[in-house]
């Protein structure tokens, strides 16, 4: 696992990008699947986000390293920043677990990276931990419904999205 104290910063956000991109076209697709039409346009609306905080790490990387291309990684460290993984058995409420908790490592990593960084980047670092935090909340709220309602996203909850 990567420490977030002291790795380079070019490769924290390098992975930061990826996590994104990756978030991005996860939630794009669980979006897609859903039939519940204002939980599909919430999960729409948090791959946008995704795709926004993208484009906002491109320009800080852009800042510090003006003279690079960006390198991602082909795979983003699981333990700093957790993926939301999908199954033949996955229910609603196993995914949005797993979302919740994607968000709130995207909120610690962001809000340490920050602690590294001058004035300006610290802000926008900042303003992405509460961002990713706005978003562990909305998932909070429908993980619950979720689980209270056996209705709530398909006719039957616990059958695979996929």
């Amino acid at each position: 696992m990567l420490d977030v104290s002291s790795a380079p910063s070019k490769e924290l956000l390098a992975m930061a990008v990826k996590a994104e991109i990756d978030a991005n076209q996860t939630y794009s697709d669980i979006g897609r699947r859903l039939s519940n039409p204002l939980l599909k346009e919430k999960f729409q609306w948090l791959a946008f986000e995704e795709n926004k905080h993208r484009e906002i790490l491109e320009k800080l990387y852009a800042a510090q390293h003006p003279d690079e291309e960006i390198q991602l990684p082909d795979k983003v460290d699981e333990d700093l920043l957790p993926a939301i993984d999908i199954s033949a058995s996955s229910s609603l409420a196993d995914i949005m677990f797993q979302a919740m908790e994607s968000e709130k490592s995207a909120e610690n990593f962001y809000a340490e990276l920050a602690k590294r960084m001058d004035e300006a980047q610290k802000k926008v670092l900042e303003y992405l931990s509460t961002v990713e935090h706005s978003h562990y909340v909305m998932l909070k709220s429908e993980y619950a419904l979720a689980q209270d309602f056996e209705d709530y996203a398909e006719k039957e909850i616990d059958k695979v999205i996929t």
